[in-house]
């Protein structure tokens, strides 16, 4: 509505709680009313690159896709289930989940409109139900409720309050309860039954007994005669409505799809936020390679990054490619090279000596133009070339090629070099520090080499090969939809039996920009400090050699997260272990083989969680003011600070004040500690896989994957996780490194 109030409230509280089509009281639990979206919120262009609003876009196109997906499964189910209950019609096109990039608009969220709702009240003496159908007629209509009473308008006491509870469908609809309710017809329409079916009378009194909603009826003014509180979504109806012609009469499985349910508008059940985050980077050099078109680019990319071997080109190829580059001289000296070395060969008096020297000059350019020139022409393993050519496929959360693109971008915008306004180095490594980073009165450069050897030393029993404070990580948190009832594509309840019934999911409703209709995606722009890990390729190795996992065939010299592309590659077409964006396949108990993908995520991602534990336990943040970003096969992770209030420098200040010249940093000690892995519910939670909130576990919407793919088992041993094929315990990646 474009005339309706609106409200301020924090910007993450407007993009979460407060977002369109979300119920919410005002203070002291008066006055419902429902969020609508605003047109006058502040464009996000300033804050978000073309890159960025392009890979938003992307984003929330597989997100609807994926649940379009599982939502459509029909599981126990007697019907198939159309495409439109599972999302918004607004982004169908031929039964084909199409989001048009030209239909979002990214807004910084400042403030949310909003109006009355439920517009259904009851009498605080005898609880009369009276109810008005448009906020626009609402002062009229209610000027009619002392007419409507039974005691007669001179003795009504005027005393409407308005009723807490909302009828609620996973369709996404939401009502206010009220005696009417549908059915279908013969005639293959939807028909509405208002009046009382003995006496025909309109009014009814809500009684509403202590205990469950069950319990509420409507009552009759006139005969008194009951009525369930019962109401059929319409949306629902319109698709399934013939169904209910055909069910038998104790068949409550398709009713169960159709009818709504009571919830109070204060229940979170009653509206659920739905979004993403990215990493938000300045330049698109790399990210553009992941364009359709550049297949090509991208393969060579990849096979330049992890080391797959130079391409065999004829010196007629080298040459030319070396003119393109403006080095042809180059080449011109390297074949002299080459003729000197054929006449000291063939020259008796020749030592060798001279002969290698000449041969070891021709090496150095050789492995100089491989690295720069002719870097991207190299030859390419048959399975990276498929990996890049079935990578549409891939879900983008766990797809390493993204990932890989990705940490390029970040290892050149923020790991290497680069200073802020302040003057500070953007990206520190914990084993040099600054000036910024040493613990106070540490002045002598004695005590720091202590440090800087303690933090190596704990660094190396952890099996990290570089760590680094990062001071400004850009994150864009955005929410773009909602659902009702459940924030998953289904939901099953007892009257279905088994029936898995599609969750819809819907975009926020459209705002006005530039006289064109659009969705808003809310967009918070975060900047906070980070910690970027890298672990020690060597000890990944034998860590899956010590626990039987296999590699996928490559090349001498190709670094494992070429290996891991191939892999990811192979297991996506192996529907019983393929990564899906709800990860279903790693749900279910000792089912999926040991592949080495899945088992290098888990490692990173349960160490991440590690780090985030012992972070909260010393920074003063709380679990859910972290988030965390993957980098599979570069065989990293980065661990952030989350919030839109001003960062104090929480890590830094948390870095600086644990400083010690015997342990190093307190952080990495208390990583190094066996017992901080240590769980309350030890057998348990080794029983169920070895995470738990106990010890692992992060709340769900700060970690990437809803806390699936974790087990202490990667890191101490001591089980395995509860998807894992495998018949022996695991050895722990932190076992493996002390071993080293």
């Amino acid at each position: 509505m474009t005339n309706a109030p609106t409200m301020q409230r924090s910007r993450t509280q407007l993009a979460s709680a407060y977002a369109p089509n979300s119920l919410f009281t005002f203070e002291g639990g008066q006055g419902a009313c429902m969020a609508v979206s605003f047109s006058g919120n502040r464009l996000a262009d300033d804050e978000l690159r073309t890159v960025n609003r392009r890979l938003i876009g992307e984003q929330i196109q597989e997100y609807f896709e994926a649940w379009a997906v599982r939502a459509t499964r029909g599981i126990g189910l007697l019907h198939p289930v159309p495409i439109d209950l599972a999302v918004d019609g607004r982004v169908l096109r031929d039964e084909a989940v199409i989001v048009p990039p030209g239909n979002l608009v990214f807004q910084v969220p400042d403030r949310v409109g909003y109006v009355p709702f439920p517009l259904a009240f009851a009498c605080g003496r005898c609880g009369l139900h009276r109810q008005c159908d448009q906020v626009e007629r609402l002062p009229t209509e209610v000027e009619r409720f002392r007419a409507a009473c039974p005691s007669g308008s001179d003795q009504c006491v005027n005393d409407w309050q308005q009723i807490d509870v909302v009828m609620t469908h996973w369709s996404g609809e939401v009502e206010p309860i009220s005696p009417a309710y549908r059915y279908w017809s013969n005639g293959g329409e939807i028909h509405t039954i208002r009046r009382c079916a003995s006496c025909d009378s309109e009014r009814f009194y809500l009684r509403r007994p202590p205990g469950p909603f069950s319990g509420w009826h409507f009552e009759c003014v006139a005969c008194h005669t009951p009525r369930q509180l019962l109401q059929r979504d319409r949306w629902t109806l319109q698709t399934l409505g013939p169904l209910t012609m055909q069910a038998a009469p104790n068949d409550h499985a398709v009713f169960a799809e159709i009818n709504m349910e009571p919830i109070s508008y204060r229940a979170s059940a009653v509206h659920y936020t739905h979004g993403d985050r990215l990493l938000v980077f300045n330049e698109d050099r790399y990210l553009q390679l992941l364009a359709g078109a550049r297949e090509g680019e991208l393969a060579a990319f990849l096979a330049t990054h992890f080391g797959y071997p130079a391409a065999e080109l004829s010196d007629e190829e080298k040459q030319s490619l070396l003119r393109e580059a403006g080095r042809e001289l180059e080449w011109t000296n390297y074949d002299q090279l080459r003729q000197i070395v054929r006449m000291f060969q063939s020259n008796p008096n020749s030592t060798q000596a001279m002969v290698d020297a000449q041969l070891s000059a021709i090496a150095a350019r050789d492995a100089e133009w491989n690295a720069t020139v002719l870097a991207q022409h190299r030859r390419t393993e048959p399975g990276i070339l498929q990996a890049c050519a079935t990578r549409p496929e891939f879900v983008r959360r766990f797809d390493p090629i993204r990932m890989a693109v990705e940490h390029r971008t970040l290892a050149e915008e923020k790991l290497h070099g680069g200073q802020l306004a302040d003057g500070k180095q953007i990206s520190v490594d914990v084993t040099v520090l600054d000036e910024f980073l040493f613990p106070d009165g540490v002045a002598s450069e004695e005590q720091r080499d202590r440090i800087r050897a303690a933090s190596r030393r704990r660094l190396d029993l952890l099996g990290v090969a570089e760590m680094r404070l990062i001071r400004d990580v850009q994150i864009c948190e955005y929410t773009f939809g909602y659902t009702r009832t459940s924030a998953t594509p289904t939901v099953k309840r007892d009257k279905a039996g088994q029936g898995e019934m599609p969750v819809r999911l819907r975009l926020f409703d459209r705002v006005i920009v530039s006289e064109t209709l659009r969705h808003p995606v809310l967009c918070l722009m975060q900047s906070n400090e980070g910690f970027y890990v890298k672990l020690d390729e060597a000890t990944v190795l034998r860590w899956l050699a010590a626990n039987g996992i296999p590699l996928a065939p490559a090349p001498d010299g190709v670094r494992l997260g070429g290996r891991l592309i191939q892999e990811f590659a192979r297991i996506n077409d192996d529907d019983d272990v393929r990564f899906s964006r709800f990860l279903d396949e790693y749900r279910k108990e000792g089912t999926v083989p040991r592949n080495a993908y899945p088992f290098v995520y888990t490692l990173l991602h349960t160490m991440a969680h590690h780090l985030i534990e012992v972070s909260a336990s010393m920074s003063g943040l709380d679990l859910g003011s972290f988030g965390e970003h993957i980098f599979a096969p570069d065989l990293a992770f980065l661990v952030y600070r989350r919030g839109m209030t001003m960062d104090l420098g929480n890590l830094s200040s948390m870095w600086r004040e644990r400083g010690d010249e015997v342990a190093g940093n307190e952080v990495l000690d208390k990583m190094v500690d066996p017992t901080s892995l240590r769980c309350g519910s030890e057998s348990i939670c080794n029983h169920r896989g070895g995470a738990c909130p106990d010890c692992i576990l992060i709340p769900e919407n700060a970690c990437l994957t809803r806390n699936e793919l974790l087990s202490r088992s990667v890191l101490v041993g001591r089980g395995r996780p509860r998807w894992d094929g495998g018949s022996v315990p695991l050895q722990g990646y932190y076992e493996v490194s002390r071993q080293a």
